[in-house]
């Protein structure tokens, strides 16, 4: 549904905030700022919110055990912060008490035998992951998913690693804490929060193109809806958009300050009900590698990474093109990269996967950085360059991983309602 007003037919009512981007972060800043009397709108892309890179992610909370090449150790810390905020953040806006969030079982990490970071700094990284998650638990008494044990690993023997994987592969492998979030149930719950808020209108179909800023100082956001309109005036925005933030970026003014890479991945879901011992959740590392996540009765997910990454672009806005891959190339992408996994982990080899379960989902991953992860020195080995950049009531948001997404909705709604105080 469409604002009532536009530029130059007057305001009709009290809107002075628009988001631009109905996925995960934009939602949960509107949910919040909502909550405290303010109304906002939404411009979205899609036809209902959350329908992309955060409901298509493979919904792992963070740790930090992924980062071993982030000697700096600040992308653990601030993922972990995410993740202690993720529960807490979302019960804001659903009922997770009575409904709560599905989890996988808990992350093996299998250490590649071409990995990149030797399977000793692996230890030492992994032990420097829980003290920093212990300390950052202390001092906030937050709890990682509302669990009361502490993060944690333990490196698997032999015959543990062979009784889940084909220890051929492998230099070694661990148990840990980490979880995952299964990202489609949450926004599902989302999307119906954000719809049902009175004080939220959606404007779905919507592509944002631009934002100016009147002489005034309140903003005009130009989208595409069945043409070109334009709705205003705003006195805050939020670009909480996905590929298109640094081309909406760049209509304020506001240039890129470092390179970046825009990554079309294929992550695809099975939807067969699971037994924990069924399947392990494993993350391959450190390289051009792959996930398997069990989600129980809802599932698995799974990638591999030298298939599923089908193209990388390094222009303002990633093509159009990379929507319109037809359901044969989907499936075929699905297909090799279960075979390949088969090799890793027989245990994929016990499963059936009719046709009508599959679901070869792909979505857009924005980084900081010129080249992939094939790349020892590549920037994508760390995460902590994220978060939100203001200036002068226009705010971008970089949410980074799935894992930030309800912490940065929350923190970009206090950044919003702080600057109106």
């Amino acid at each position: 549904m469409l604002p009532d007003w536009r530029i130059g037919t007057g305001r009709v009512d009290d809107v002075r905030i628009a988001i631009l981007g109905g996925g995960g972060v934009g939602v949960c800043a509107a949910l919040e700022i909502a909550s405290r009397g303010h109304s906002v709108d939404i411009y979205e892309q899609e036809s209902e919110p959350i329908m992309r890179a955060s409901r298509v992610n493979e919904g792992k909370i963070h740790q930090g055990f992924l980062y071993a090449n982030d000697s700096s150790k600040r992308t653990v810390r601030l993922l972990a912060e995410g993740a202690l905020n993720f529960a807490s953040c979302l019960s804001r806006w659903l009922d997770i008490a009575t409904e709560p969030l599905i989890p996988s079982t808990p992350f093996v990490y299998a250490v590649h035998a071409n990995t990149m970071v030797d399977i000793e700094t692996v230890r030492r990284h992994f032990a420097d992951c829980c003290s920093i998650i212990s300390e950052l638990q202390e001092s906030s008494g937050l709890l990682y998913l509302g669990q009361k044990e502490p993060a944690s690993y333990r490196e698997l023997s032999r015959h543990e690693i062979e009784s889940i994987l084909d220890p051929v592969h492998f230099a070694g492998a661990f148990i840990t804490s980490e979880l995952a979030i299964d990202p489609r149930p949450v926004a599902t719950r989302l999307r119906a929060a954000i719809l049902d808020a009175p004080r939220v209108t959606f404007i779905g179909g919507s592509r944002v193109e631009r934002v100016r800023r009147r002489k005034s100082g309140s903003f005009v956001v130009t989208f595409d809806n069945d043409g070109p309109q334009e709705a205003g005036p705003y006195d805050q925005v939020v670009n909480a958009l996905w590929e298109g933030r640094l081309a909406v970026d760049r209509s304020m003014g506001i240039e890129p300050r470092q390179s970046w890479i825009f990554r079309h991945k294929f992550g695809s879901r099975v939807s067969i009900p699971l037994q924990p011992h069924d399947l392990p959740s494993v993350t391959m590392v450190l390289g051009p590698f792959g996930d398997i996540v069990n989600f129980g009765a809802n599932g698995l997910y799974l990638s591999w990474y030298p298939f599923g990454m089908v193209d990388t672009n390094f222009d303002i806005r990633p093509p159009d093109r990379w929507l319109q891959i037809d359901e044969p190339a989907r499936l075929d992408v699905f297909h090799r990269s279960l075979e390949k996994w088969k090799s890793f982990c027989p245990k994929l080899r016990e499963l059936d996967y009719p046709r009508d379960r599959i679901d070869p989902s792909s979505g857009v991953i924005f980084a900081w950085g010129g080249t992939d992860i094939d790349d020892p020195n590549s920037r994508l080995h760390s995460r902590y360059e994220i978060g939100i950049h203001s200036v002068d009531g226009y705010h971008s948001v970089n949410s980074g991983k799935y894992t930030m997404v309800p912490y940065l909705g929350f923190k970009t709604a206090e950044r919003v309602l702080g600057t109106m105080q």
